[in-house]
Order: structure tokens, then C-alpha cells, then sequence
């Protein structure tokens, strides 16, 4: 053999080689393959990083109108509560704390077969747990339904029964009525609470007692002052749902007469009446539709019952019972 032949492996030995090789080769690069493939699968989603869902602010602007009507039974009336409203958001924020907050301003009616009271409201919400709202409004008794009753002083006697014989004594006349309504208010999921203290200031024009006069208010439910103020108050615990509103309320009622107004000498074995009030009781509420906008915005149904803890004219256990119908009409409304 020449000595620069080298020498030649068989044939079928080589074959067996290659075909060694050539499946080791396969193997590495699908193993090189895999790897990349692996590390490229999709992460499954978390929700450790996912925001809340945010709610939608008010609108920035806002002209809408409210009405809400209501039978009253014990004492008896009928009154219907109208408000053209302009709104104005204050804060465009996400917070919950500053998302409903606004300033606005009103022209209300509130009308009955007995009175009429119209006047400027102007509300402020600073932040979501506190409102204010201050009102004038002029006064007009028809001198229908025993409206308006006067008396010389607040040592009267007014209970349904006395006023209904008094209807023919019953006069039309007018005066101005101011009042100031702050409210703390608060939810939490789906319980909320409502406090609504109302300052009031009346000034009527009345044929008994001068300075000392009373008439009966069937709102208030008690003789007040002709020149004087009136303390109230309205407190809400509410479980609120997509629909129904079930709670409580508790409301009173304090006449702040003064000296004069109760200079007089009362019956034997009896007191000066202060002529205060309170009752509490059920609130039941169900919205017909809860969607926002439209010619009538949330038709709402309202009932509510009161036994009275306290009343000058009222020791019956016949309940304060209030039947209403409120709604809202979006005129103006967007970002």
C-alpha cells in the first residue's frame, strides 16, 4: 500500500456513523428548538396589578328639573315640589371624596290646594360627605282647606279636629319664609347615613298677637312663630340596592318662640307647650328605572311612616304616613 493512501473504512461502517451523527444533530437542535418556544408561551393574567373600575364623573354642566309629589296623611295634604335646576361640577377628580362635588342654583315651586311657596335656592357640595343649602321663599296662603290659621299666641290648642271647625276663621295672607340646610351624609358599600338639620326664619303677616302671633304650618306640623325661627331636623340610616331603598327615619321638629310669644298664664295643672315633635319610622323606595338621563331620569316611589315619640296634639297610635312620586328631567347635560 502506497504510504500516502490512507486506509478506507468499510463502507457499511461509515453509513452507521453518519446515521450516528446525524440523529445526535436532531436531537440538539430540538432541544435548542424547545427552549425559546417555552420561554415564549403567553404568562397567565393576574389581577395584582389591575386598577379598580372608575366610575364616571358628573358632568361638568348640568340643567335638569325635579319634581317630587306627595300625599301626607296625619296631618293631611297634598303638595307637589318642582325644581329647574343649573349644576355646576366643582372638581374633576376620581376620588370618591371630591368626584360628587358641585355648586348650583335653582328657581323651586312648591305648590298645594292651600299655599304656594316660590324662591332661589343655591346649593354647595364641597366634598361628598357635606352639603349646604340656603333658600328664599315667598309665602301665599289661599285661605282655602283652613289654611292659614292664626292664633294670639303658642298656648293653643290645634288639633285636626279644632282646626276643621275653625275652617270658616281661616284667611289668605302672605309672608317670607328664609332657611339654611346643612347635611353630613356618608356610605359605606351599600349602607349610608344622612343627617339634614334645617334653620328656618318666617316672617308672616298675621291677624293675631303682633309679635307674639302663631299660625299652624301643615309641612312642620306645629304653630310657628309668625316672627321667629324653627329648628328640624331629618335622619336617614339607609340600605340602598340597584333598585329598592329600605331604612329608617327619624324626624323632629323644635319652634323657637320667644319671650313674648309665651307670655301668657297657662290653664291650671298644665305647662307652656313647646309645641316640639318627633317621630320615627320606616322609608321604602323603589326606582322604576335606574338609568341616568332622558325626559323623566329615575322614576322613584317613596313611602313613608312615622309614629310620633312626642307631639302636643298627636297621642293617638295612628301613624305620619308619606306616599310620593319623584323624578328628574336631564335638559342640559355633558362634559
Amino acid at each position: 500500500m502506497p504510504a500516502n493512501v490512507f486506509p478506507q473504512c468499510p463502507a457499511t461502517v461509515r453509513r452507521h456513523s453518519v446515521s450516528k451523527w446525524l440523529r445526535r444533530a436532531a436531537m440538539m437542535a430540538l432541544v435548542g428548538l424547545s427552549v425559546p418556544a417555552t420561554a415564549q408561551q403567553p404568562a397567565p393574567p393576574t389581577t395584582e396589578n389591575v386598577p379598580p373600575p372608575v366610575l364616571p364623573p358628573m358632568p361638568e354642566r348640568r340643567i335638569f328639573f325635579t319634581s317630587l309629589n306627595v300625599f301626607r296623611y296625619n296631618p293631611l295634604g297634598l303638595e307637589s315640589q318642582n325644581k329647574l335646576v343649573y349644576q355646576k361640577r366643582l372638581f374633576d377628580s376620581p376620588s370618591l371624596l371630591l368626584r360628587d362635588t358641585f355648586a348650583s342654583a335653582a328657581a323651586s315651586l312648591r305648590l298645594s290646594p292651600a299655599f304656594f311657596k316660590l324662591g332661589p335656592v343655591v346649593e354647595l357640595q364641597p366634598v361628598a360627605v357635606f352639603n349646604l343649602r340656603a333658600g328664599y321663599e315667598y309665602v301665599q296662603f289661599f285661605g282655602t282647606f283652613g289654611s292659614v290659621q292664626s292664633y294670639p299666641d303658642s298656648f293653643q290648642d290645634y288639633d285636626d279636629d279644632l282646626r276643621s271647625e275653625a275652617n270658616d276663621t281661616a284667611y289668605g295672607t302672605s309672608g317670607h319664609h328664609f332657611f339654611v340646610e346643612p347635611t353630613l351624609q356618608a356610605k359605606v358599600k351599600s349602607v349610608a347615613l344622612r343627617t339634614k338639620m334645617a334653620i328656618e326664619y318666617w316672617n308672616m303677616d298675621l291677624r293675631d298677637g303682633g309679635t307674639r302671633g302663631t299660625f299652624y304650618d301643615p309641612t312642620l306640623d306645629t304653630l310657628v312663630p309668625g316672627k321667629g325661627w324653627v329648628l328640624a331636623n331629618d335622619t336617614d340610616l339607609l340600605w340602598m340596592g340597584d333598585r329598592w331603598t329600605l331604612g329608617a327615619r327619624f324626624s323632629a321638629v323644635w319652634p323657637n318662640y320667644d319671650d313674648s310669644t309665651n307670655a301668657v298664664d297657662p290653664l291650671p295643672g298644665r305647662t307652656l307647650p313647646t309645641n316640639k315633635h318627633m317621630r320615627v319610622g320606616p322609608i321604602v323606595a323603589y326606582a322604576f328605572d335606574t338609568r341616568p338621563g332622558g325626559f323623566m331620569s329615575k322614576p322613584t316611589a317613596v313611602l313613608i311612616a312615622g309614629w310620633y315619640l312626642t307631639h302636643e296634639n298627636r297621642n293617638s297610635a295612628l301613624p305620619y304616613l308619606l306616599a310620593g312620586f319623584s323624578f328628574s328631567s336631564e335638559l342640559l347635560g355633558g362634559r
